[in-house]
């Protein structure tokens, strides 16, 4: 969520008549794919980068969950004296249908793309580079950015780019890590059921 408290359009481009407030939602976890490719064997041509956004029916599903989601936060009582009338999807688009066709035409990128080139085990068939950041297959040779995150974070991508930065260099300059730690993340117990 990012809550402001104007109303705007996400791009800055244009506000809302009169005062308001407003949540820009962006599920996380999104399941769609995209990927980027060779459009030749012409090394100084730009790569084919398709994005793929809501391609899989699980991200049409989170939307309308956070839309829903957000109508219920801000029906709260502690709103009412802030709250006027919806400005966008509009109160009178309630249904599956209506939700879609209000995010089809609305859906934007924050542009946050990572995730091209995984980290992962050297036997991992979709791992391109390994551990300590050396691509697979080939000597001398590194990626060292949010390419290699082998699951989207959960915000934006400055925080994480510069971690993987501070962990490359500490590998390329043979720096020992910290001692291993697998201890587990806490994650409500109750996450598939409930989003509070």
């Amino acid at each position: 969520y990012h809550f402001l408290p104007i109303a705007v359009r996400y791009d800055g481009r244009a506000a809302s008549e009169g005062h308001g407030f407003q949540a820009h939602v962006g599920p996380m976890r999104s399941a769609s794919r995209g990927a980027v490719t060779l459009r030749s064997s012409d090394p100084t041509e730009d790569p084919k980068i398709l994005f793929n956004y809501m391609s899989d029916p699980q991200d049409w599903r989170d939307f309308r969950h956070c839309i829903r989601l957000t109508r219920e936060i801000f029906g709260q009582a502690a709103f009412d004296p802030f709250r006027g009338k919806e400005i966008q999807p509009g109160a009178s688009l309630q249904s599956d249908a209506e939700l879609d066709g209000f995010i089809s035409e609305h859906v934007e990128s924050a542009y946050h793309p990572c995730g091209t080139c995984k980290i992962g085990r050297t036997e991992d068939p979709m791992a391109v580079v390994d551990p300590e950041c050396r691509v697979i297959g080939v000597d001398a040779l590194r990626v060292v950015d949010s390419s290699i995150f082998p699951r989207i974070p959960n915000g934006n991508l400055n925080g994480p780019s510069i971690m993987v930065g501070e962990k490359g260099a500490d590998h390329i300059l043979g720096k020992q890590p910290l001692p291993k730690d697998n201890r587990a993340p806490w994650i409500n117990p109750r996450w598939e059921i409930s989003d509070r």
